[in-house]
């Protein structure tokens, strides 16, 4: 069969790509959000000559025609959310004679998105206090703009009461802080708060809203330093997230076959990680954050263990629950994803068999949420393609049916285009998830339509060279993790070429 025109001439070339990245893999690249973009720019009437008027000439330039700011893929929370802290922003700090119009555009917008909130599956990060109090600040600057109801916010209010009744309050060790910006007034002095590299949880909006209540010139400097890593004067979602970038990117890469733990790069990589982890904690998604999870700590497991370290799943046993595992401590929805995620790494580890008590639990997690018998959603991603996929090769010979009806959702959804996309049209991303699943089949299974797969290869091979992916990550806003993206775009383009070329 032969292979597909692609933007990419050969494999070699292919390969080149995946060495670049896997030099660059502890970078944290992020792409820059409208919504910490609009904490970084108030602070520019209160730190002039700091840089940041460069984020507010960033935040009048990307208002939607609509009204609103946030990211291409229209998520309503995410919009929501970036929209109240632009206008908030441009009420505050702004200057410029069209400030008024764009503000007057952005709250009418808001009345709309708040009664759409409901429609998304997931909300974003700490969006019960966050949504709270910017619409408390946007009020007392005169604007009008509603409140919305939030999901799981009883929940997060009896979190944070119990965090603000503690005697010593340690920021640091609690995923409160990634919402600092909307708490940055009950900080009292000698609450543990700036992480090493002088951050609050290696958060540019988190950070931005502390320095507006306590001046710290450490990490006005972690500021600077992440602007200067994007030109147009917007700010990443979070940065960095080293350990979370290079432990999704290697285990995309490693599953399409297209490296290997001696590979001097990757070997590097895998040191680096090997550094940080803790036997009887794990990782965090960030060597600048010292609260492991679940996710974080399976997808490094899966990859170090591949690569020969000595890890042990005793790990795992401080993420245990009664009828579950948690992802991170205290949280107010379980994640599925986490929940694959561990799943993997226990396949990969080996000497457990379905009726193992941790897997018995895990896919009674499963059982309890397969509502639709087709698809589940992950709370750190938009788009249910990013955990059916990966579900289908994780439970394939331990519920090999709930992983067939994944893979057939997968098969019968899949675009004109030869691509998927669950937001109205294919994505590159979702494409290489879905990609990875059905060759993974096909090779392990049985055989997969080869139309399907042909139409699908010839989608990626088009898309293999792209650069800017939509943002589907949610964090406090929706986001792009770049590295992790392209590693599932160019293993899954590997894959196919591979699997055309026998």
């Amino acid at each position: 069969m032969a292979l597909a025109t692609a933007k990419i001439e050969d494999r070699i070339a292919l390969d080149a790509e995946i060495h670049r990245i896997i030099h660059h893999l502890g970078s944290g690249k992020v792409g820059g959000v409208a919504y910490d973009t609009a904490w970084v720019a108030r602070l520019s009437s209160r730190y002039p000559g700091y840089g940041f008027e460069q984020s507010l000439a960033w935040l009048r330039e990307h208002q939607f025609p609509d009204g609103s700011w946030g990211s291409q893929i229209l998520h309503y929370h995410d919009r929501y959310i970036s929209t109240l802290a632009a206008i908030t922003t441009l009420k505050e700090a702004g200057g410029d004679p069209d400030d008024q119009a764009r503000i007057a555009r952005g709250e009418q917008v808001l009345w709309r998105l708040v009664g759409h909130l409901g429609k998304d599956n997931s909300d974003t990060i700490g969006f019960p206090v966050l949504s709270s109090a910017l619409a408390e600040e946007a009020a007392a600057l005169g604007l009008e703009v509603p409140r919305p109801s939030a999901r799981y916010a009883a929940a997060f209010r009896d979190k944070v009461s119990q965090f603000l009744n503690q005697t010593n309050r340690n920021w640091r060790q609690n995923t409160l802080s990634f919402s600092m910006e909307a708490m940055r007034s009950i900080v009292q002095q000698g609450d543990d708060v700036l992480e090493d590299n002088y951050s609050i949880n290696v958060s540019p909006s988190a950070t931005a809203g502390y320095l507006m209540a306590h001046r710290n010139e450490q990490a006005l400097g972690y500021l600077q330093s992440v602007m200067t890593n994007d030109v147009t004067g917007s700010a990443p979602a979070v940065a960095p997230i080293d350990v979370f970038e290079a432990t999704w990117s290697l285990n995309h890469l490693r599953l399409a076959g297209a490296v290997h733990p001696d590979m001097p790069g990757v070997r590097k990589v895998l040191d680096r990680l090997w550094q940080v982890w803790s036997p009887d904690q794990g990782v965090s998604y960030s060597s600048y954050f010292g609260v492991p999870n679940l996710d974080d700590t399976a997808s490094c497991f899966a990859v170090l263990h591949w690569g020969g370290y000595p890890v042990d799943v005793r790990v795992f046993e401080r993420f245990e629950r009664d009828d579950h595992f948690y992802c991170f401590p205290n949280e107010t929805d379980i994640s599925l994803g986490a929940h694959v995620r561990l799943l993997t790494a226990l396949k990969q580890w080996g000497g457990m068999d379905e009726n193992h008590p941790w897997i018995v639990k895990i896919m009674s997690v499963f059982r309890r949420t397969n509502k639709t018998g087709t698809f589940w959603w992950d709370k750190w991603h938009v788009s249910p393609y990013y955990l059916s996929s990966t579900a289908v090769m994780a439970m394939h010979g331990i519920a090999t049916e709930l992983a067939h009806s994944r893979l057939t959702w997968i098969m019968k959804t899949q675009n004109p285009d030869g691509g998927w996309g669950y937001l109205d049209h294919s994505t590159a991303e979702e494409s290489a998830y879905c990609l990875e699943a059905l060759l993974y089949w096909d090779r392990a299974v049985e055989r997969v339509d080869p139309d399907i797969l042909s139409r699908a290869c010839d989608f990626l091979c088009d898309h293999v060279s792209d650069t800017q992916f939509p943002s589907l990550w949610i964090g406090k806003s929706l986001y792009t993790p770049y590295y992790p993206v392209k590693s599932a775009v160019l293993g899954a383009v590997m894959s196919c070429m591979d699997q055309r070329s026998k």
